[in-house]
């Protein structure tokens, strides 16, 4: 009997406003991780996390790591994993959500064939550390935790100065260990991999949402038939590629209805609806309410987007 598949849920957050990186932090972080929660998720930016107390499972996919405060993770995005705290116990987490193709972009001015160079040199696998393994790396992350609590004057600007050496030691470690990586992700794609291998599929919706996308493309980047690549994303993302796309695009849609002033017609065009029908549909489909009624209670946005077995929610 073939192994059923493990639900997956995808967790959207959404960066602020002139800034590279989201913090998660203080109290609310102390509680039982992955109580009553079976399921693995990936997020759309890579998540930085610190365990300062409790103890439990970090699972990666198939790979579990025994946690405890001074263990220290790097996840790239659309990574599948979760964290489960041991029975009965409370642990504390504190995270980072990194827009590193935003940081990476900036370095290199927008030259895109460097940028992402380093970009898929930045998400080649995720990170695990033990206490006191990588020190200099969790010093620079505490560093962004430090100023992003404690917002002094500038405070951006020297966040975005340790993740930028932040980033660049990752890219570099993972430079180095080439070889050794390159043998795990094949070990990783023969005893699971389904979900790494739509990770090209997911990158390119992630880029080109707003543009005219064909399934047979998104297939044709996985290496796989058309058949086979719409059975995979929905085995593993429990919905359709097309609702992928859509839910993607209404995501944009949302952020610009929040921030401008732009007409509903250029906000639906501009994320690649080609007709004001189409959008409206998928809107109300995927938030609950049409757009002028969001437009007029944008704070219930984390709260009406539905989940299709994967969660868009701004947040756990």
């Amino acid at each position: 009997m073939p192994k059923k598949k493990q639900e997956m849920q995808y967790r959207y957050y959404e960066m602020p406003e002139d800034s590279f990186v989201l913090p998660l932090t203080g109290q609310s972080w102390v509680r039982q991780y992955g109580d009553g929660i079976s399921y693995l998720h990936f997020h759309n930016y890579m998540e930085i996390g610190v365990c300062h107390k409790g103890s439990g499972e970090m699972v990666y996919e198939n790979t579990i790591y025994r946690f405890e405060p001074g263990c220290f993770t790097i996840i790239p995005p659309n990574y599948p994993h979760t964290t489960n705290s041991d029975p009965g116990t409370y642990g504390f987490w504190e995270y980072l959500f990194v827009d590193c193709e935003g940081i990476i972009k900036h370095l290199f001015n927008q030259k895109s064939d460097g940028a992402q160079l380093a970009v898929d040199e930045l998400y080649r696998k995720p990170h695990f550390f033990k206490p006191g393994e990588h020190d200099e790396l969790l010093k620079a992350v505490m560093a962004v935790f430090e100023e992003q609590k404690n917002r002094q004057f500038m405070f951006k600007q020297k966040s975005d100065a340790y993740l930028t050496d932040l980033i660049i030691d990752i890219i570099r470690m993972n430079e180095a260990s080439e070889d050794k990586q390159a043998e795990e992700r094949t070990v990783l794609q023969e005893e699971s991999g389904d979900m790494e291998r739509l990770v090209p599929a997911l990158d390119y919706i992630k880029h080109h949402y707003m543009d005219e996308i064909y399934i047979g493309k998104l297939a044709e980047l996985c290496a796989l038939s058309e058949t086979h690549f719409r059975r995979l994303f929905h085995e593993n993302l429990h919905l359709s590629p097309l609702d992928y796309v859509n839910s993607m695009r209404i995501h944009e849609a949302c952020k610009e209805l929040r921030t401008t002033d732009k007409p509903i017609r250029t906000v639906a065009f501009e994320t690649g609806f080609t007709s004001i029908s189409t959008f409206q549909r998928n809107f109300f489909k995927f938030v609950g309410m049409t757009t002028h009624e969001w437009r007029n209670h944008p704070e219930n946005y984390e709260y009406k987007l539905q989940q299709y077995k994967i969660s868009t929610y701004e947040g756990w």
